[in-house]
Protein backbone atom coordinates (compact mmCIF):
# COMPACT_ATOMS: atom_id res chain seq x y z
CA UNK A 1 0.00 0.00 0.00
CA UNK A 2 1.62 3.07 -1.30
CA UNK A 3 1.71 6.36 1.63
CA UNK A 4 -1.29 7.96 -0.62
CA UNK A 5 -3.25 4.78 -0.06
CA UNK A 6 -2.76 5.27 3.85
CA UNK A 7 -3.61 8.31 4.24
CA UNK A 8 -6.82 7.51 1.75
CA UNK A 9 -7.73 4.30 4.41
CA UNK A 10 -7.27 6.62 7.09
CA UNK A 11 -9.43 8.98 5.99
CA UNK A 12 -11.67 6.67 5.15
CA UNK A 13 -12.12 5.10 8.70
CA UNK A 14 -12.50 8.73 10.60
CA UNK A 15 -15.10 9.19 8.06
CA UNK A 16 -17.14 5.69 9.15
CA UNK A 17 -16.45 6.31 12.59
CA UNK A 18 -18.15 9.60 12.48
CA UNK A 19 -21.53 7.93 10.27
CA UNK A 20 -21.09 4.38 9.83
CA UNK A 21 -23.70 4.23 6.79
CA UNK A 22 -20.58 5.81 4.56
CA UNK A 23 -20.78 2.98 2.57
CA UNK A 24 -18.46 3.96 0.12
CA UNK A 25 -16.29 4.57 2.38
CA UNK A 26 -16.82 1.00 3.65
CA UNK A 27 -15.77 0.21 -0.04
CA UNK A 28 -12.54 2.61 -0.26
CA UNK A 29 -11.04 0.25 3.08
CA UNK A 30 -12.37 -2.73 2.14
CA UNK A 31 -10.55 -2.08 -1.25
CA UNK A 32 -7.47 -0.88 0.14
CA UNK A 33 -6.79 -3.71 3.19
CA UNK A 34 -8.48 -6.78 0.85
CA UNK A 35 -6.40 -7.38 -2.18
CA UNK A 36 -3.95 -9.35 -1.27
CA UNK A 37 -7.07 -11.51 0.73
CA UNK A 38 -9.07 -11.78 -2.04
CA UNK A 39 -6.48 -12.70 -4.27
CA UNK A 40 -5.62 -15.75 -1.89
CA UNK A 41 -9.20 -16.38 -2.20
CA UNK A 42 -9.57 -16.90 -5.81
CA UNK A 43 -6.70 -19.66 -5.30
CA UNK A 44 -8.41 -21.62 -2.70
CA UNK A 45 -12.21 -21.06 -2.93
CA UNK A 46 -12.97 -20.79 -6.68
CA UNK A 47 -10.65 -22.89 -8.10
CA UNK A 48 -13.24 -25.67 -8.52
CA UNK A 49 -16.73 -26.62 -8.62
CA UNK A 50 -19.75 -23.67 -8.23
CA UNK A 51 -17.08 -21.34 -7.37
CA UNK A 52 -14.92 -21.81 -10.91
CA UNK A 53 -18.48 -21.32 -12.54
CA UNK A 54 -19.20 -18.25 -10.46
CA UNK A 55 -15.82 -16.84 -11.41
CA UNK A 56 -15.62 -17.79 -15.47
CA UNK A 57 -19.57 -16.00 -15.94
CA UNK A 58 -19.23 -13.45 -13.03
CA UNK A 59 -22.88 -12.97 -12.48
CA UNK A 60 -24.12 -9.66 -11.02
CA UNK A 61 -26.38 -9.10 -8.52
CA UNK A 62 -27.60 -5.49 -9.28
CA UNK A 63 -31.14 -4.61 -10.66
CA UNK A 64 -29.85 -4.58 -14.36
CA UNK A 65 -29.02 -8.28 -14.17
CA UNK A 66 -31.44 -9.61 -11.67
CA UNK A 67 -35.51 -9.58 -11.63
CA UNK A 68 -36.44 -8.59 -8.58
CA UNK A 69 -40.20 -8.55 -9.30
CA UNK A 70 -39.90 -12.28 -9.82
CA UNK A 71 -38.27 -12.81 -6.63
CA UNK A 72 -41.04 -11.22 -4.86
CA UNK A 73 -43.09 -13.51 -6.35
CA UNK A 74 -42.01 -16.67 -5.34
CA UNK A 75 -42.68 -18.55 -2.20
CA UNK A 76 -42.51 -16.68 0.92
CA UNK A 77 -40.38 -19.19 2.78
CA UNK A 78 -37.64 -19.43 -0.12
CA UNK A 79 -34.24 -17.68 -0.39
CA UNK A 80 -34.96 -15.69 -3.25
CA UNK A 81 -38.41 -14.14 -1.51
CA UNK A 82 -36.24 -14.32 2.06
CA UNK A 83 -33.62 -12.08 0.46
CA UNK A 84 -35.62 -9.32 -1.85
CA UNK A 85 -38.16 -9.29 1.43
CA UNK A 86 -35.16 -8.25 3.52
CA UNK A 87 -34.31 -5.34 1.12
CA UNK A 88 -37.62 -4.31 0.64
CA UNK A 89 -38.21 -4.01 4.48
CA UNK A 90 -35.32 -2.06 5.67
CA UNK A 91 -35.71 0.37 2.26
CA UNK A 92 -32.57 -1.02 0.55
CA UNK A 93 -31.43 -1.63 -3.23
CA UNK A 94 -29.37 -4.22 -4.23
CA UNK A 95 -27.68 -1.49 -6.66
CA UNK A 96 -26.15 0.48 -3.92
CA UNK A 97 -23.63 -2.58 -3.39
CA UNK A 98 -23.08 -2.89 -6.90
CA UNK A 99 -20.53 0.04 -7.74
CA UNK A 100 -17.62 -0.98 -9.52
CA UNK A 101 -13.75 -1.10 -7.67
CA UNK A 102 -11.50 2.02 -8.04
CA UNK A 103 -7.76 0.40 -6.26
CA UNK A 104 -8.31 -3.15 -7.64
CA UNK A 105 -6.59 -3.63 -11.28
CA UNK A 106 -6.85 -7.76 -11.29
CA UNK A 107 -10.31 -7.95 -13.09
CA UNK A 108 -10.79 -11.39 -11.35
CA UNK A 109 -10.01 -9.53 -7.35
CA UNK A 110 -11.91 -6.97 -8.83
CA UNK A 111 -15.12 -9.15 -9.42
CA UNK A 112 -14.29 -10.83 -6.41
CA UNK A 113 -14.66 -8.12 -4.44
CA UNK A 114 -17.87 -6.76 -5.81
CA UNK A 115 -19.36 -10.14 -5.42
CA UNK A 116 -18.61 -9.98 -1.98
CA UNK A 117 -20.48 -6.78 -1.69
CA UNK A 118 -23.20 -7.69 -3.74
CA UNK A 119 -24.13 -10.43 -1.33
CA UNK A 120 -23.85 -8.46 1.49
CA UNK A 121 -27.63 -9.06 2.01
CA UNK A 122 -28.01 -12.01 1.00
CA UNK A 123 -25.91 -12.63 3.65
CA UNK A 124 -27.95 -10.66 6.35
CA UNK A 125 -30.86 -12.70 4.69
CA UNK A 126 -29.32 -16.20 5.55
CA UNK A 127 -28.35 -15.22 9.54
CA UNK A 128 -31.27 -13.30 9.98
CA UNK A 129 -29.58 -10.21 11.12
CA UNK A 130 -30.84 -6.49 10.67
CA UNK A 131 -29.32 -3.05 9.45
CA UNK A 132 -29.07 -0.94 12.39
CA UNK A 133 -25.19 -0.60 13.44
CA UNK A 134 -24.99 -3.18 15.95
CA UNK A 135 -26.43 -6.02 13.49
CA UNK A 136 -23.68 -4.86 11.02
CA UNK A 137 -20.74 -5.59 13.76
CA UNK A 138 -22.59 -8.78 14.10
CA UNK A 139 -22.53 -9.94 10.39
CA UNK A 140 -19.11 -8.56 9.85
CA UNK A 141 -18.06 -10.71 12.70
CA UNK A 142 -19.33 -13.57 11.28
CA UNK A 143 -17.71 -12.02 8.29
CA UNK A 144 -14.19 -12.38 9.78
CA UNK A 145 -14.98 -15.74 10.58
CA UNK A 146 -15.70 -16.57 7.22
CA UNK A 147 -13.09 -14.88 5.21
CA UNK A 148 -10.55 -13.03 7.91
CA UNK A 149 -10.77 -9.84 5.40
CA UNK A 150 -9.27 -6.69 6.92
CA UNK A 151 -12.13 -4.77 6.15
CA UNK A 152 -14.33 -6.43 8.77
CA UNK A 153 -11.83 -6.85 11.56
CA UNK A 154 -12.04 -2.72 11.23
CA UNK A 155 -15.51 -2.75 11.58
CA UNK A 156 -15.83 -5.42 14.49
CA UNK A 157 -12.80 -3.27 16.46
CA UNK A 158 -13.97 0.52 15.16
CA UNK A 159 -17.72 -0.43 14.94
CA UNK A 160 -17.78 -2.61 18.53
CA UNK A 161 -16.83 0.43 20.27
CA UNK A 162 -19.30 2.86 18.60
CA UNK A 163 -22.03 0.30 18.51
CA UNK A 164 -21.62 -2.14 21.17
CA UNK A 165 -19.49 -0.23 23.85
CA UNK A 166 -20.79 3.31 23.49
CA UNK A 167 -24.52 2.29 23.17
CA UNK A 168 -24.16 -0.32 26.21
CA UNK A 169 -25.05 -3.18 23.94
CA UNK A 170 -22.47 -5.30 26.81
CA UNK A 171 -24.73 -8.49 25.70
CA UNK A 172 -24.08 -8.03 22.21
CA UNK A 173 -19.96 -7.28 22.95
CA UNK A 174 -19.93 -10.01 25.59
CA UNK A 175 -21.74 -12.92 23.74
CA UNK A 176 -22.71 -11.76 20.25
CA UNK A 177 -19.80 -11.10 18.50
CA UNK A 178 -17.79 -14.72 19.35
CA UNK A 179 -21.29 -16.26 18.78
CA UNK A 180 -21.42 -14.49 15.25
CA UNK A 181 -17.42 -15.22 14.66
CA UNK A 182 -18.21 -19.11 15.42
CA UNK A 183 -21.04 -19.51 12.96
CA UNK A 184 -19.11 -18.09 10.37
CA UNK A 185 -16.42 -20.18 11.05
CA UNK A 186 -18.11 -23.30 11.23
CA UNK A 187 -20.53 -22.51 8.46
CA UNK A 188 -19.42 -23.63 4.83
CA UNK A 189 -17.57 -21.03 2.45
CA UNK A 190 -20.62 -18.86 1.46
CA UNK A 191 -18.49 -16.44 -1.26
CA UNK A 192 -18.31 -18.87 -3.84
CA UNK A 193 -22.13 -19.94 -3.62
CA UNK A 194 -23.80 -19.23 -7.04
CA UNK A 195 -26.68 -17.74 -5.50
CA UNK A 196 -29.06 -17.27 -8.53
CA UNK A 197 -28.97 -20.99 -8.54
CA UNK A 198 -31.48 -21.30 -5.39
CA UNK A 199 -33.19 -18.35 -5.39
CA UNK A 200 -36.43 -20.95 -5.62
CA UNK A 201 -34.71 -23.40 -3.02
CA UNK A 202 -36.38 -22.83 1.14
CA UNK A 203 -34.42 -20.93 3.29
CA UNK A 204 -33.94 -23.86 5.96
CA UNK A 205 -33.03 -26.17 3.41
CA UNK A 206 -30.14 -23.39 2.05
CA UNK A 207 -28.81 -23.02 5.87
CA UNK A 208 -29.16 -26.80 6.91
CA UNK A 209 -26.91 -26.87 3.37
CA UNK A 210 -24.34 -24.39 4.56
CA UNK A 211 -24.24 -25.14 7.98
CA UNK A 212 -25.68 -21.82 8.81
CA UNK A 213 -28.07 -20.56 11.87
CA UNK A 214 -29.86 -17.77 12.82
CA UNK A 215 -27.90 -14.67 15.12
CA UNK A 216 -29.83 -13.04 17.19
CA UNK A 217 -29.10 -9.33 17.57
Amino acid sequence: MTLVESLRLAEAVVRVLLDSEQTGEIHVAEELTGREAFRRLRSTLFAAGEGRALLAERPELSSEHVDFDALRGLAPGTLGFQYVNHLDRNGLTADSQATSTRYVEDPEVAYLMRRFRQTHDVWHALVGLGVAGHEEVLLHAFSWGQLRLPVSALIVAFGGVKHLLLEARFEELRRGVRDAFRAGRDAAPLLPVYWEHRWHQPMETVRTELGLRCLTA
